[in-house]
């Protein structure tokens, strides 16, 4: 996988991700508040989306300031915890 493709799956993982996000906070407007299942659910869907927001802007500043192309193969040694690609 390449750079540019590992970020486009970045880009679809933080859209589907906020999508999730998006349908937690209806839950909790149709409801009114949030109960600890609920609560969790949110903490969780938060996360993802700062964790994906967070690779997303690392590997962009990567490919813009030059340190790797967006052609090249993904290196682990330059992309830490990325063994979800």
């Amino acid at each position: 996988m390449t750079y540019q493709q590992y970020y486009n799956k970045l880009i679809k993982d933080l859209a589907s991700s906020e999508k999730k996000l998006i349908n937690q906070k209806q839950l909790k407007g149709e409801k009114g508040y949030l109960d600890q299942q609920d609560l969790y659910a949110y903490m969780d869907l938060s996360n993802d989306v700062y964790s994906l927001l967070s690779k997303c802007e690392h590997v962009l500043k990567l490919i813009v300031d030059g340190k790797v192309k967006a052609h090249d193969k993904v290196d682990p040694a330059v992309l830490p915890g990325i063994a979800d690609i």
